[in-house]
């Protein structure tokens, strides 16, 4: 056996282990159940690309789904913006008819 393939294989380590020993170094340990805060299970490092894909196309989706959920919650509420604004005008129409007719009759009576 040579000095190169002994003592290098054993010190060196993959960039895939690199981001494992980072990811790990980075959580914070006084998590005894080993979940986040927010109930979900702590991240885990994905390494090769089919799943790195697999993932953005995911969360990809994840947005255009909500970005259409607040498209049709912004039409919907144009629309009811949209009525309130007729049902008011009719109403101050209404309203400017009625004192029209309060002047009219109050006029008569004198």
């Amino acid at each position: 056996m040579s000095k190169a393939t002994t003592g290098n294989t054993a010190s060196k380590a993959t960039p895939a282990q690199n981001q494992v020993t980072a990811t790990k170094a980075t959580q914070p340990t006084s998590q005894a159940n080993k979940t986040k805060p927010n109930g979900r299970a702590p991240d885990r490092v994905i390494s090769d690309p089919n799943e790195v894909a697999q993932l953005v196309m995911m969360r990809i989706d994840h947005v255009n789904s909500k970005k259409d959920e607040l498209t049709i919650a912004v039409k919907a509420l144009a629309d009811t913006a949209r009525q309130l604004v007729s049902v008011y005008a009719k109403q101050q129409a209404q309203i400017a008819r009625l004192a029209k007719r309060v002047e009219e009759l109050e006029k008569a009576k004198e």
